[in-house]
Order: structure tokens, then C-alpha cells, then sequence
């Protein structure tokens, strides 16, 4: 009895990370799903193509607030329980879309931005409780590849289905897919949703709360301008690599899309393998730090690339910058678990995220702003490799100067 407890107990760190990455990969692809169809879809309804960008930053603030509302209530009702609502409004966010008019489409918005903010909580709460010290780093960053892993499901899936059935019957099936996934989580609650904190009421925290914890403390607050920063970097390398390979170096389309695309292959090696660095070899805050400079450095040479460069140092320049500067979230979450008190670490991860989200959003906004004034995208990625290389140096000089003996 005693050894098919333990080997249970040796196998539910993995269970919690399967339930986790699935959660995050499926709110990944609801998101993406949307973004895939636009240029198809949004003729059809009378729309620009372009205006799916209005529909993605809806998202991410929504997203950013259901991480601040939701977070705190994860202690109460079970983090697979979270992980089920994110499925079930993701599902019912989709599900809307088909209804083709504006209140509908910005109501698919709001269920799918809560569930895209809703994964990362629920998620660091299980992991935080059942992933072992000496994995906690490589387990977040497997759960973290499930982002660029539902983007990719996305890609796949939704023009195959589109062509099949059309836009409508593709959202529908998808929707009831997340459906039938969630149904298939509820056995795992005996297992994953003990111990629930009751006296946690409804409407007893703040949407505040979660981001007066974090700025209280030092080691949070650095965290959250350091994910803020961070995700500055990241979305801005996503968002604009093909332009800039295009425009500024003359790239066709199709091979600086195929530069993106191996970047994003990149991050999902990445994520793996800098977790199990910050297991074996690095503490993660040291590692996070060091990040931050590789990626400055990195960003630096692809704002340096000459004039008319080989697609070989285009794909190493692209790739050491997927590698840092979309890799990076594993070992951040890591390092969360390790600093924030563990019966509020689903409260905190939801003030966290607003800032992560923040970034995301921000980011784009800030960048095309500077390829407006300086007319130059390499000028902007200059600008843009200083801001990680401060936040790292900030980090490495912050984990010297309190491990310093007194």
C-alpha cells in the first residue's frame, strides 16, 4: 500500500503539469483561432482584416483582469476547478463569434481574455504545491510552451477545419472540444482540489489586492517591472521581425514568416532547456537576470544586421533572440514560486501577469511609435535591447547585494 502511495505521489507532479500544459496550450488556441480566421473572416462580416487588432487588445485587458479578480479565489474553489472555467470560457467565447454581429464578436472577446488570464494562476497555484524544488524550474517551462504550442494548434487546425466545414461549424467544434476536455478533468479534482480555503469570500478581495502585495515587497515588485519589460521585448521580436526583415532588408514574405516560425520553434526548445539550467545549474533569479543581458545583446545584433546580410546569420541572429527573449517565462515563474508565500501565490501570479500583460500591451505601441519617429526599425530594436539589459542588471545586482553575508 505504502509503495503504490508513493509512486502515486511520484507521479502527480507530471499529472499536475499534463492538466496545466493542456489548460494553457487550449487557452493559447482560443485565442489564436480568432487571429488565424480574420483575413478570411472579417470580409465576410464587413470588417477590416486589420481590425482583429482592436479584438486582440480587447483581450489582453481582460485578460490582465481577470488574472487581478480571479486570482485570489483560486484558494477557494481549487485550482483545477480554474482550469476547468478556463476551458468552459474559452469554449463560450468561441462559441459566440459564430453570431457575426459586434455585441457577440466583443462578447467571444471578454469570455476568451478572462480565460487567457485565468491559466497562469490556477496554474502556478498547482504547480507551486506539487511540483518538486529540484524540477520546479524545468516543469514551469514545459507548462510555458504550451503559449507558442497553441498558437501552432491554432495555425493548424482552424484553416484545415475552415475549409471543411467554414469559419461558423470551426468555432463551433473547437468550442465543444474544450468542452468535452473540461468534463474530462473533473476526476482529478479528488486529487488536486484539497484543502480549499472557505473562508474566502465572494467579493472580499479587492481587483487591487493582488498588485498591493506585489508592490509591498521588494522581490515582487522587482519581478513584476522585470516580467513587464520582459514581455516589452518579447512581443515586440514576434510582432515586427517579418516587417523588419522585409522592409528594411528586403526578405520576401514567405522566408521572413519562416524566420518567425523557427523562432517560435526556438522558444519551445528554449523554455525546456533554460528551466533545467535553473534546476541544475543557475538559482533561477540568477539565471532570470542573465536573460535579460543575453537578449539585450542579442536584440542589439539583430538592429546591427548589415544592409543586405546572409539568411544563415538572419536565422542565428533570429534564433539567439528566440531563445532569451521568448524563453524567458519558465524560469520567471520558477523564481515566483521561490519568493511569493504559497497560500497567496495564485493572488500574486494574478498581480504579476497584469504587469506581464501590460508589457504585451504597451510594447507594440511604444515600438511603432519609434519606427515612426526615427523611421528606422534597426533604431528602434537599438532602443529596444537597452530595456532588458537593465531589468537583468537590476535583478544580478539585486541577487548579490542580498546574498551577501551581513
Amino acid at each position: 500500500m505504502s509503495d503504490a502511495r508513493s509512486e502515486s505521489d511520484q507521479r502527480r507532479p507530471w499529472l499536475a503539469l499534463g492538466l496545466t500544459l493542456t489548460t494553457q496550450t487550449l487557452a493559447a488556441v482560443s485565442q489564436g483561432v480568432p487571429t488565424v480566421l480574420a483575413p478570411v473572416v472579417a470580409p465576410q462580416l464587413g470588417l477590416a482584416p486589420e481590425r482583429i487588432g482592436v479584438f486582440v487588445g480587447l483581450l489582453y485587458v481582460l485578460a490582465m483582469f481577470s488574472g487581478l479578480a480571479g486570482g485570489g479565489y483560486v484558494r477557494r474553489y481549487g485550482a483545477l476547478r480554474f482550469c476547468q472555467l478556463t476551458l468552459l470560457l474559452g469554449a463560450a467565447g468561441l462559441a459566440l463569434l459564430p453570431g457575426a454581429i459586434i455585441p457577440m464578436l466583443l462578447l467571444g472577446a471578454v469570455g476568451i481574455g478572462m480565460a487567457y488570464g485565468l491559466a497562469n494562476p490556477s496554474a502556478a497555484d498547482m504547480l507551486g504545491r506539487h511540483a518538486p524544488p529540484a524540477a520546479r524550474g524545468l516543469i514551469f517551462s514545459i507548462k510555458q510552451t504550451g503559449v507558442p504550442l497553441g498558437v501552432a494548434l491554432a495555425g493548424l487546425i482552424a484553416p484545415w477545419l475552415y475549409l471543411r466545414v467554414g469559419w461558423q461549424a470551426t468555432a463551433w467544434i473547437v468550442a465543444a472540444s474544450f468542452v468535452l476536455i473540461a468534463l474530462a478533468m473533473q476526476p482529478a479534482r479528488a486529487v488536486f482540489d484539497r484543502d480549499l480555503d472557505r473562508s474566502i469570500r465572494l467579493g472580499g478581495l479587492s481587483v487591487v489586492a493582488p498588485l498591493r502585495m506585489v508592490f509591498a515587497n521588494p522581490g515582487l515588485r522587482r519581478l513584476a517591472w522585470t516580467s513587464l519589460v520582459y514581455a516589452v521585448t518579447q512581443i515586440c521580436l514576434l510582432t515586427f521581425l517579418v516587417a523588419y526583415l522585409k522592409l528594411e532588408h528586403g526578405f520576401s514574405l514567405t522566408t521572413a514568416a519562416a524566420v518567425l516560425a523557427s523562432a517560435q520553434l526556438a522558444s519551445i526548445v528554449g523554455r525546456p532547456f533554460w528551466g533545467h539550467v535553473a534546476d541544475r545549474y543557475l538559482d533561477p533569479a540568477t539565471l532570470l537576470g542573465a536573460l535579460g543581458l543575453i537578449m539585450g545583446v542579442t536584440s542589439g545584433a539583430l538592429a546591427l544586421l548589415p544592409a543586405s546580410p546572409s539568411l544563415i546569420w538572419v536565422y542565428a541572429v533570429s534564433l539567439c533572440c528566440a531563445a532569451t527573449a521568448i524563453a524567458w517565462n519558465g524560469v520567471f515563474y520558477a523564481e515566483l514560486v521561490r519568493v511569493a508565500p504559497r497560500d497567496q501565490l495564485a493572488t500574486i501570479t494574478g498581480g504579476t501577469q497584469f504587469m506581464t500583460f501590460l508589457g504585451g500591451v504597451i510594447g507594440p505601441i511604444a515600438f511603432a511609435q519609434l519606427v515612426s519617429v526615427f523611421g528606422s526599425y534597426s533604431l528602434a530594436y537599438t532602443v529596444l535591447a537597452v530595456l532588458p539589459m537593465l531589468a537583468g542588471g537590476n535583478v544580478l545586482w539585486a541577487q548579490r547585494r542580498f546574498s551577501q553575508p551581513a
